[in-house]
């Protein structure tokens, strides 16, 4: 009989020697989302309210986002199994975000010790296989070293109501609320569209 192996998912902090992982990760991460393919995970980190996340800004937000990382200025967390980058979280202390764009309404106290964990991708062939749980106990467990109190994210429970089915990583890219609520959080406060969970750490 033979036994499926299952996969061992390592979860490494964002440095400037992981920006080739980072950036052999997201120039095919939305291959099955073109919509968002140039993104980066730069849209919480830029000023501003224009954001073109399709593959014709790509090649800015990818240079943009090396700057950022080889100059220790970017935070988040990459999973790799069988040591390929196989998914990402954008997880660092809320009041370092430069753009917390529609998520604004979520800051009640600005000098609160907060973690926020922005965005969640996973490549497609490797969805459901525990990914997304491992980057969140790694963000958890992160904001914890760096000596915030707690962890937040923000999960969508209402989502918009189309004709077409949702792309996967547009759906999940907050993380599901299934997740979070297994992992220790609760809701902090619902809100029309998402909710606010919250974790000591």
């Amino acid at each position: 009989m033979s036994m499926e192996r299952t996969a061992q998912i390592e979860v490494r902090e964002l440095k400037p020697e992981l920006l080739s992982d980072y950036l052999k990760f997201f120039d095919k991460a939305f291959s099955d989302f073109p919509h968002w393919a140039g993104c980066y995970c730069g849209f919480y980190d830029t000023p501003g309210n224009d954001w073109d996340a399709t593959a014709e800004a790509g090649p800015e937000h990818r240079a943009a986002r090396s700057e950022r990382i080889n100059k220790s200025r970017a935070q988040g967390l990459l999973a790799y199994i069988d040591d390929e980058p196989v998914g990402w979280c954008n997880a660092q202390p809320r009041a370092s975000f430069a753009n917390m764009r529609s998520y604004r309404v979520a800051v009640t106290d600005p000098d609160e010790p907060v973690g926020s964990i922005m965005c969640f991708l996973v490549a497609p062939e490797h969805r459901g296989k525990g990914v997304c749980t491992a980057l969140l106990k790694a963000a958890c467990d992160k904001f914890h070293r760096d000596g915030l109190q707690v962890a937040e994210g923000y999960p969508v429970t209402n989502p918009s109501k189309r004709a077409w089915e949702i792309p996967w990583a547009e759906e999940n890219y907050k993380g599901p609320l299934k997740v979070y609520l297994t992992n220790g959080f609760k809701i902090h406060r619902q809100l029309e569209r998402f909710a606010i969970v919250r974790k000591q750490v």
